[in-house]
């Protein structure tokens, strides 16, 4: 029996070492999907929505002191502002009643928001790491995601939001006479409030996305045909990456059922007051030079809700409607997507 040598091919091995420590290293802080997102992690941090860091390759949980700045400092802008329309004589009780209740229940839900945040990061992080863990297991398998459209929305989202509420500023500070402090101490609780909703927002449509993304790699995969040869992506890879989503999605699910709840009664009180305003102004009152600013800025107010309540409901039916996919063949239906998720 001859011996036949074989050639070590050292750049071979080398460029395979490579690549496997450059997957190695799109994770944490790292990964498509982080990198796609930072200027919006950047505002909720701000806010004290999120009190995460990467401990190596991991989100985690970490300290609280934004979320305790934040939570000072709405507390301290809510005493300000009722304090200051105690001392206002409005035109109708309607009026007064409608406004202090109105800043009271942003007030709670934004508390609430962060109460939540502080005793639910260890669950949040597990969702984050989930979607995480996806991305790295099918970048293996040779099906990675792209985030360039994440990153655009990303932008446009933190963009389209200064412009709104800096506008909501500018025309508050006109139309009512306030001083740009006061003007943002009232502002920004409400700000606070629509950076939470965008972060579930966000996780929601990352869920969605691959959701998306799995059924895909499902419809290229399955189902198995002798005449094509045993499929790349087996179809119990693809049920241990659905069941992998389905967790992160009933945790999601979990954490945010209340807080949708809440949401969604403030911005339909908010809405429906602002509305109801805009209308008696415009008919009901005589018109004057003096209320077309006090019109502009309930107008702005009015659009920064509906744009919310708009994301919340694109944000859940995309999700949801992603995981009720079903993939089907005659051959052999698939059902891939095996239970539903309610957001």
């Amino acid at each position: 029996m001859e011996l036949q040598t074989v050639p070590f091919d050292v750049e071979n091995i080398f460029a395979k070492v490579k690549k496997k420590q450059a997957l190695s290293k799109l994770r944490g802080a790292d990964s498509p999907l982080y990198k796609a997102v930072w200027p919006m992690t950047c505002v909720v941090r701000v806010f004290g929505f999120a009190p995460y860091s990467f401990s190596q390759d991991r989100l985690v949980p970490s300290s609280l002191i934004f979320t305790v700045i934040a939570t000072i400092f709405y507390s301290y802008t809510l005493f300000q502002v009722v304090i200051r329309f105690i001392g206002v004589k409005r035109e109708t009780s309607t009026l007064g009643g409608t406004e202090n209740t109105k800043v009271i229940i942003n007030y709670s839900v934004v508390l609430y928001e962060l109460i939540l945040v502080t005793f639910t990061r260890s669950s949040f992080v597990k969702i984050w790491n989930a979607l995480q863990d996806y991305d790295d297991y099918v970048r293996r398998l040779g099906y990675p995601r792209k985030e360039m459209r994440t990153a655009i929305v990303a932008w446009v989202l933190v963009i389209v939001n200064t412009l709104i509420w800096t506008a909501i500023n500018r025309f508050g500070m006109y139309a009512f006479m306030e001083s740009w402090t006061y003007n943002m101490g009232y502002m920004l609780p409400y700000v606070g409030t629509s950076v939470a909703i965008y972060k579930f927002m966000a996780i929601a449509i990352f869920l969605g996305q691959r959701f998306h993304h799995l059924n895909m790699i499902a419809i290229k995969n399955l189902p198995f045909s002798p005449t094509v040869g045993k499929t790349f992506v087996s179809k119990q890879i693809i049920l241990n990456l659905h069941n992998d989503l389905m967790i992160a999605g009933e945790s999601l699910e979990s954490l945010y059922s209340w807080s949708l709840l809440f949401w969604l009664g403030s911005l339909s009180l908010h809405t429906i007051s602002n509305i109801y305003f805009i209308i008696e102004w415009m008919i009901v009152k005589e018109w004057k030079t003096e209320s077309w600013p006090l019109i502009g800025c309930l107008c702005l107010w009015l659009v920064a809700f509906i744009v919310q309540m708009i994301l919340l409901h694109i944000a859940c039916d995309f999700a949801s409607s992603q995981v009720k996919r079903f993939y089907r063949r005659e051959a052999e239906p698939f059902p891939y997507v095996l239970m539903t998720m309610a957001i």
